[in-house]
């Protein structure tokens, strides 16, 4: 037993022995290193009054170069991490907080801390509370009104984007400026190096507006959610689209064009997710064929208010709106700013549609006793009813552009015949049959050329799809301006009452026009 206890007695006392050992070299050795944290100085420091957001330079040595080693007290307030913007051995760059307040600056580097003997002058930062504009011309002067603004106006500027703009006064409470010569773009504020960004300033921009084109219906039938939704001022109502794509904007009007500078749109409060991948499209062709993708959404706009987007295009558009691929077109606001501008359209480019029912249409038959309607997104021409019932009377109702620079006794300007649209086509119905073309009868062009009258027939390549063209490429060398363009329909003894027309459109060439019909989806 005496043997045990002794034994185990050496073996604790060597154990103890080799710890000690094994520690004190340990201390000695050239791997053991007991952290010391080095001394620094402090000199000076600028500015010595500063507001919030501005960067304050402290200088001095031995700082090392670890940011997350350096906290810099502003009157006891300290600062975050965010705030350290550089540190280099001799220089720290820090950014003084918003809730600093006047006092001494202190610096702490590990655990040694150094206080400067002079004060810290802390300007009570500057803030906005309302802007008197929001759509302005370049020359308007626009007053900014807030606090804590001072009153050196060598302090303060105010940009437009990147452009400076002209200060013509300012107070603590009330700053004021003139627009320059420059795109839309947000009002940044800087006094003193604090940076204030405020709203969206509209440039020499007018509120586009029209009549409202986009997807039909809603979903679950919700008349609350219809493309209506995006253009009545209120950000709590919502569009939402029958179908995973939808589409909401503007027809600009017969004649006019877009010339689109901005757009600012509200996405769905409870899904903004859904307008990323989202466009801002310009078209000329009623069935945006021609569709230009001018803007597309990145990133998730803000819920509640409205995010502003520049356009930059040189091309103007009779129609501007939303495209939605797969978000249901879930969007509260859409608004679309630039100024208004005549239509510019090649001369022999022309699309005729029938989707208003209150216009009298730009083709009319006009042979004595024929009827036009345009409905269901047609021209419905009836024959003259005194002509139905039998077979020995030929029916006719022309279908005319103009006949010597009139229609139905208005002036009207001359169709121009272009090379580069030589292309002549419609999509036509005769009623009842259904077919492109009478049982018996003619639908001949007028080519008021005399010769090469073998043109004025109509080809039959998509006669399938109820199309027939006309290829004038052999008969203008260059434009040519005519008094008369107008279908010649007559001669019909079969069964037919009339004929339903959906469009009339030239093409500049036959792939042309059967890209359309693809696209139609004939």
């Amino acid at each position: 037993m005496k043997k045990n206890i002794l034994y185990k007695s050496i073996i604790i006392s060597f154990m103890m022995i080799f710890s000690l050992s094994f520690f004190t070299s340990c201390e000695e050795g050239p791997n053991f290193k007991i952290e010391e944290y080095p001394d620094f100085t402090i000199e000076s420091f600028s500015p010595m009054a500063a507001r919030p957001g501005t960067q304050v330079t402290i200088n001095g040595s031995n700082f090392g170069e670890l940011k997350g080693a350096v906290t810099v007290y502003f009157n006891d307030v300290a600062t975050i991490q965010a705030d350290i913007v550089s540190v280099t051995d001799g220089q720290i760059i820090v950014i003084v907080p918003a809730n600093a307040s006047t006092g001494k600056i202190s610096v702490k580097i590990w655990k040694n801390i150094k206080e400067f003997e002079d004060s810290f002058e802390f300007i009570p930062g500057a803030k906005i509370t309302s802007v008197d504009k929001e759509r302005v011309k370049a020359g308007d002067v626009v007053t900014i009104t807030g606090e804590n603004f001072g009153s050196n106006v060598n302090d303060v500027h105010i940009f437009i984007g990147t452009v400076e703009t002209e200060i013509t006064s300012v107070t603590d409470t009330k700053i004021q400026f003139t627009v320059p010569d420059t795109e839309s773009g947000n009002i940044l504020l800087n006094i003193g190096g604090q940076e204030v960004q405020s709203i969206f300033l509209l440039i020499g921009d007018d509120l586009l507006t029209g009549k409202l084109i986009g997807h039909t219906g809603s979903w679950g039938n919700n008349s609350a959610t219809t493309i209506a939704a995006a253009v009545d001022g209120n950000i709590d109502t919502f569009v939402d689209a029958p179908t995973s794509s939808g589409y909401v904007g503007y027809d600009v009007g017969s004649g006019k064009q877009a010339s689109l500078t901005s757009v600012r749109y509200v996405p769905r409060t409870s899904h903004p997710q859904r307008m990323i991948g989202g466009e801002i499209r310009g078209a000329n062709d009623p069935t945006l064929i021609d569709a230009v993708t001018l803007y597309t959404i990145t990133q998730q706009p803000a819920t509640g208010v409205y995010t502003n987007v520049n356009i930059n295009t040189n091309q103007n558009f009779r129609y501007i709106y939303y495209y939605s691929p797969n978000g249901s077109c879930n969007i509260a606001e859409i608004e679309f700013y630039g100024n208004l501008v005549d239509a510019t359209i090649p001369a022999g480019k022309y699309i005729f549609e029938f989707n208003d029912p209150a216009a009298t249409g730009d083709w009319l038959a006009i042979t004595s006793g024929s009827t036009n309607v345009i409905a269901d997104g047609k021209l419905k021409v009836t024959f003259n009813p005194a002509q139905l019932g039998t077979s020995a009377s030929k029916r006719r109702a022309d279908l005319a552009y103009i006949v010597n620079g009139t229609l139905n006794g208005v002036s009207k300007a001359a169709w121009v015949q272009s090379p580069d649209y030589p292309i002549l086509a419609m999509k036509i119905a005769f009623t009842p049959t259904g077919s492109y073309k009478p049982v018996s009868g003619n639908i001949i062009l007028d080519i008021a050329l005399g010769a090469n009258v073998g043109n004025n027939k109509y080809k039959t390549d998509y006669a399938a799809k109820n199309v027939i063209y006309y290829d004038m490429s052999a008969d203008y060398a260059a434009n040519t301006s005519l008094a008369t363009r107008q279908f010649k329909i007559a001669d019909i003894v079969g069964d037919e009452t009339g004929y339903e027309v959906d469009w009339i459109r030239t093409f500049k060439n036959t792939t042309e026009l059967e890209a359309f019909m693809t696209y139609m989806k004939y």
